[in-house]
């Protein structure tokens, strides 16, 4: 029997889903806010292992290695205030125009503020709403941001691109899910 037969199945759409951190980005007027929802996309988390070669007389062998977590890319719709959030958002990684030749923050190295912006969670619905799995990105800090691109031709939204690595991911699944 064929699953596009079966009238219960319902396949996992790319649409449906949620991003949020426990920390926020300063992306509205409100101050930090929880979810999100100016996310157009999102990857989901992947990764790579490693692996040695052996050999052993004549014969080789591969052993696994270490495993490496793929950053992750968010596409924003910039609403105005996102750029002036993100580029606020420097200073909790460190960075300050103000903080001398460098422009490091010397706060940061007296370790007043976070490297990270929490925990960042990606969440896929199914069509009633409810969770069918959760990512959470231990760790994560934003690596790259950029701001999108200009063009007379095309009244799209403007796009923030913005790069996420983290130490690793956590996937969580509703029973039956």
């Amino acid at each position: 029997m064929s699953f596009w037969t079966e009238s219960s199945f319902e396949p996992r759409r790319s649409f449906r889903f949620r991003l949020a951190s426990t920390n926020g980005l300063e992306l509205s007027n409100t101050g930090r806010v929880p979810s999100w929802w100016n996310a157009k996309t999102v990857t989901k988390p992947s990764y790579s292992v490693s692996s040695s070669e052996y050999q052993l007389v004549n014969q080789k062998f591969k052993v696994p290695g270490v495993v490496t977590w793929d950053p992750v890319t968010i596409a924003l719709a910039d609403l105005g205030k996102s750029v002036e959030g993100l580029v606020k958002d420097l200073s909790t990684f460190g960075w300050n125009p103000n903080g001398g030749d460098d422009g490091l923050d010397k706060t940061r190295l007296q370790g007043e503020t976070s490297d990270e912006i929490g925990k960042i969670r990606i969440e896929q619905f199914n069509g009633a709403g409810e969770v069918l799995e959760t990512w959470t990105l231990e760790g994560a800090y934003i690596s790259r941001v950029a701001f999108g691109n200009l063009d007379y031709g095309s009244d799209d939204i403007v796009e923030i691109q913005i790069t996420v690595d983290y130490d690793y991911a956590l996937l969580e699944q509703p029973e039956g899910g």
